[in-house]
C-alpha cells in the first residue's frame, strides 16, 4: 500500500519529483529546500491518503517558519486534482491551525460535492466529522509511510 501511494504521488505531484524525506516533527514527507536571494528557505511538503493529498509551501524566514500556501488534492481513479487551493501573506507555521485550514478546505469540497449531487439530509456535524477524519487520515497515513522508510523497508525517491 505504502509503495503504491509513493508511486501515485509521485505521478500525480511531477513537481515533487526529487529525493523527499520523511520529517518526524511535521509528520510530513519535505522536498529539499532551496534558499532565496534574500536567505530565506523554501519546501514543498505533502501529506497523503488513499483519498487525498495535502500539499504545503513552507518558506523558513530568519526567525519563524511560514505557510504559504496550501493545495487539496483528491483522488480521481489514477490521478489527483486540485479541488482547493489557498494563498497566505504571512500566516505564521502552526500546527493546529494549518490542521484547521486544512480540516475548513475539505469540509467546503465536501459540501460543494454534496450539494452538486443533490444530495439532502446531510447535517454540517457529519460533514465536519467526515473532514476531520480525512485530514486525520493524511497525517496517519504519512507517518506510516515515514515510519517504514526511516526503518529502512522502503525506498523513498520520488522521481517523474
Amino acid at each position: 500500500m505504502n509503495n503504491a501511494l509513493i508511486l501515485s504521488a509521485q505521478k500525480a505531484l511531477p513537481q515533487l519529483a526529487c529525493n523527499v524525506t520523511y520529517n518526524q516533527v511535521a509528520k510530513m514527507l519535505l522536498t529539499p529546500g532551496y534558499v532565496s536571494a534574500a536567505g530565506n528557505m523554501y519546501q514543498e511538503g505533502v501529506r497523503i491518503s488513499k483519498r487525498l493529498a495535502v500539499r504545503f509551501s513552507i518558506g523558513h524566514g530568519w526567525a519563524h517558519t511560514f505557510m504559504n500556501g496550501i493545495q487539496l488534492y483528491a483522488w480521481d481513479g489514477m490521478s489527483l486534482r486540485v479541488v482547493a487551493h489557498r494563498c497566505y501573506d504571512n500566516f505564521w507555521w502552526c500546527e493546529e491551525a494549518i490542521r484547521r485550514e486544512v480540516i475548513s478546505m475539505i469540509t467546503s469540497y465536501l459540501r460543494t460535492q454534496i450539494q452538486i449531487q443533490g444530495i439532502y439530509g446531510v447535517s454540517e456535524a457529519d460533514i465536519r466529522k467526515l473532514a476531520v477524519d480525512l485530514a486525520d487520515d493524511t497525517q496517519k497515513t504519512t507517518q506510516l509511510i515515514g515510519n517504514q522508510v526511516s526503518a529502512g523497508n522502503t525506498p523513498l525517491y520520488l522521481k517523474g
